[in-house]
């Protein structure tokens, strides 16, 4: 059985194009399949296999030096997430999926970037 103890969560800095930003909160998923149930009409057949992209998504705080139009124009970025248990996630040529929005009493955004070269490292 595996050891839980430790650190499993809570801090993370997330990097793009080399540069760090303050993010409240950061999500990713790897490049994989989906896997979708092939029905016929004499039952289940099997199942159908398509690669998926990997993403990167995280609520960032806005920053005075910093205009969103930038972030915008983001479509071969490096995106690198560094998480309290030691993993490393690392996302190449990645583009930004979502026009963000600024939530003005907050003073975040949510950016979304999607590329077919995410990989979870573990330290």
């Amino acid at each position: 059985m595996a050891s839980t103890q430790g650190v499993i969560g809570g801090y993370g800095t997330l990097t793009i194009d080399g540069e760090v930003w303050n993010a409240k909160d950061i999500k990713f998923t790897t490049n994989g399949f989906k896997r979708e149930t092939s029905v016929a009409q004499t039952g289940v057949a099997g199942f159908t296999k398509m690669p998926t992209q990997g993403s990167i998504s995280a609520t960032l705080i806005d920053r005075k030096d910093k205009p969103i139009l930038e972030m915008m124009g983001k479509e071969t970025a490096t995106i690198i997430v560094r998480l309290a248990t030691g993993k490393v996630v690392t996302g190449n040529e990645m583009w930004l999926v979502e026009q963000p929005e600024l939530n003005t009493q907050e003073g975040t955004y949510e950016v979304k970037f999607e590329g077919d070269d995410v990989v979870e490292d573990i330290a």
